[in-house]
């Protein structure tokens, strides 16, 4: 066999899944054709040998079925044992840095040339781009005799190092289902094995009472993986490198204790306070801190009106949806980011081509989102928040009477199944019942459904099926058509609107006729709808500054000497009132004190929280003007002359008020009459106006 069939034989024996055409075809830089050719003389040559030939298995691909003996036995009757033989530059590297990072023994530079095959020169060429890579990350590459080549730098760059590494160079990784073939990823085997991530990935999924979308989940798990490799290695995090808060009883704090007990490990309380750090920077369910709930509120918002003027697309009709997708994504994108990781997006270029309007407007409002994280966003970042306003474009222009109830199967994620499932609703009159990932597919006989549409290949011979991409394309609309067509007989008739656009008009009925709609009459409509049984989404029924803000709550001219003492006077009647306990007011000062002037949110403006659970009864706003402007230690925003209190619930019942504030931010000349006025009338005409 002549060496481009050696190699292609090669890959069947060290790949565990199956191979298809093209990524044959983009390895070797050849066509399909060819391909075929190389893979029936490899047939010929394994039934010479008496030795299961390569399958094609139906729309996967395809594969090389030995045990491990067997694959052993192989390699060595072709000569291709060391698995390295070929590697080209680039996983060189890659193989490098992880021998050096990852390796269970020491690493000498004369064994890699051997290994590799190459000179001396490419070596030295090779270590001069490694070096150059770590430099990025402050870790020297040092050459120490008996120990050989050891990476010098602080413990957590180097696991952040690693993670960045594996991103870049094989992607992402999913340790439930099989994964397409590519050299490094059969480098990272050595390194990091399969059943190494589909134990932890067990783990997981018994510790979790929720988990996280496909792609947030399994880039969580590598970075597990690479904490616990480096700590098996004694590689630890010196005590007086790294502080953290104690780490109460969580889901994530369940799943590392889980770890511990499987491998037996004790690890000081301070990597047990680190990997739980690291791994909550990947969780976007939950507000998870006083500093990143009204900052990713705020974002999300200001994001999303700007979005909307960018592309003209009146985003703000789905704005409910829109907003709470979004605020949720920002609360993990500023966690991660300041924490030094990013998650890859498997189809950051397909979302570029097909919604490049949206991802170039939301590229432009970026630097807003790098003043709070204090580092550059990625394109892979940017292509999450685009699938939010997709989705909701989608949402916009769809007919709300479906004639089909369909399920969709998706493993990049629910934001990506979720922007799949809109878009087959606007464009082919589809209601989608669930997005549910393979692993889920027994859910779908409990579910209503005619057809599923899935973007993996699924065994299931209940329902008709259609494998699609997860970005519908001009291509998929005539596959999608011809499907739905041959399954005409199963179209139903299906209204299902809620009555929230019939509760907007009613107010705006009122309002327009001289009316006032008061917080009570909010209400009283609510339980109006609620008896004639007409359904209302609550999320979207939010009061106003004005329905919230009392007189009681308004303080002008008030004298303070330290911003302490300025949180102190706005809360004051939230606390006479009740809506607010007094450890309220202590956790917003000694948040101050703990992060830094995070609260100054405009100019001359402060905007004082904390956390929901650290004291709120109810939902409530106060506002004080101040007469000498106090210094926060915001080079940017200070002195503050206005500073309000918020006492939130939930996550959305004050969003109005928060959309007040930004208007307020953006109007310095507003702020100035507020801040000079001393009847409280009047400063209510200017703040409502």
């Amino acid at each position: 066999m002549k060496d481009r069939t050696v190699k292609i034989l090669r890959i069947f024996i060290t790949s565990d899944y199956p191979v298809t055409l093209v990524k044959l075809e983009e390895e070797f830089h050849t066509s399909a054709r060819t391909i075929r050719n190389e893979l029936r003389e490899i047939n010929q040559f394994l039934a010479a040998e008496k030795i299961p030939e390569i399958k094609n298995l139906r729309k996967r691909g395809y594969q090389l079925i030995l045990s491990s003996e067997e694959k052993k036995a192989l390699l060595k009757q072709i000569d291709l044992v060391n698995d390295e033989r070929y590697l080209d530059r680039e996983s060189r590297i890659f193989d490098l840095i992880l021998s050096f990072s990852l390796g269970k023994k020491a690493t000498f530079l004369y064994q890699k040339e051997e290994e590799y095959q190459i000179s001396k020169s490419s070596l030295d060429e090779d270590m001069r781009r490694v070096r150059n890579i770590l430099t990025e990350y402050g870790i020297e590459v040092l050459s120490v005799p008996k120990q050989g080549i050891i990476l010098q730098g602080a413990e957590r760059s180097i696991r952040t190092m690693i993670y960045d590494i594996i991103n870049n160079s094989v992607g992402v990784i999913a340790p439930q289902g099989e994964q397409e073939y590519s050299i490094n990823r059969t480098i990272l085997n050595h390194y990091i094995p399969q059943h190494l991530l589909k134990k932890l990935d067990q783990l997981y999924v018994e510790s979790m009472a929720s988990m996280e979308d496909a792609i947030y989940r399994n880039q969580l798990l590598v970075f597990t993986a690479v904490w616990l490799s480096r700590y098996l290695r004694e590689d630890l995090i010196a005590s007086s490198a790294w502080e953290a808060a104690d780490t109460p009883q969580s889901d994530i704090r369940d799943f590392v204790t889980a770890i511990c007990e499987a491998f037996q490990l004790s690890p000081p309380e301070v990597e047990i306070k680190y990997i739980v750090f690291m791994l909550n920077t990947f969780n976007s369910r939950d507000m998870n801190n006083s500093i990143e709930w009204v900052q990713a509120q705020l974002l999300s918002i200001q994001l999303m009106q700007f979005v909307e003027a960018k592309t003209k697309i009146p985003f703000s009709r789905k704005e409910e949806m829109l907003q709470e997708g979004l605020y949720k994504h920002l609360v993990g994108l500023i966690n991660r980011v300041k924490s030094d990781i990013q998650i890859v997006n498997p189809l950051k270029e397909n979302i570029k081509k097909n919604y490049g309007n949206i991802y170039s407007a939301i590229h432009q409002f970026t630097p807003s989102i790098e003043q709070v994280t204090g580092k550059q966003i990625t394109e892979d970042e940017i292509a999450f928040l685009t699938i939010h306003f997709s989705t909701s474009v989608s949402a916009i222009n769809q007919d709300l009477h479906y004639i089909y109830k369909a399920v969709v199967i998706c493993n990049h994620g629910v934001a990506t199944g979720k922007l799949l499932s809109e878009n087959l609703k606007e464009l082919f009159n589809i209601e989608v019942l669930a997005v549910l990932s393979s692993r889920e597919v027994d859910l779908i006989e409990k579910l209503d459904v005619d057809l599923i549409f899935s973007t993996v290949a699924i065994d299931y011979l209940q329902k008709p099926v259609l494998e699609l991409e997860p970005i519908i394309k001009e291509e998929s609309k005539k596959r999608i058509t011809s499907f739905l067509n041959e399954n005409q007989k199963l179209k139903r008739l299906v209204n299902n609107e809620d009555s929230t656009q019939l509760f907007y008009a009613l107010i705006d009925t009122i309002e327009k006729s001289g009316g006032e709609v008061s917080g009570d009459i909010y209400k009283e409509l609510e339980t109006l709808f609620d008896k004639n049984q007409l359904t209302i989404n609550k999320k979207e029924i939010q009061p106003m500054l004005e329905d919230v803000l009392k007189d009681s709550n308004i303080l002008l001219n008030e004298k303070v000497n330290t911003w302490e003492e300025s949180i102190r006077r706005v809360s004051e009647p939230l606390v006479n009132e009740k809506v607010i306990e007094p450890r309220y007011v202590t956790a917003m000062i000694n948040s101050v004190k703990e992060y830094g002037p995070y609260i100054v949110i405009g100019k001359y403006i402060a905007l004082a929280h904390a956390r929901p659970e650290d004291g709120v009864n109810q939902l409530g706003i106060s506002v004080a003007t101040i007469n000498e402007p106090i210094e926060f230690g915001n080079e940017e925003n200070d002195p503050v002359k206005i500073i309000f209190c918020l006492a939130a619930i939930d996550a959305y019942s004050h969003l109005n008020i928060m959309r007040s504030l930004i208007e307020l931010i953006n109007d310095e000349a507003k702020v100035d009459r507020l801040s000079r006025e001393t009847d409280i009338e009047r400063f209510k005409e200017i703040l409502f106006s």
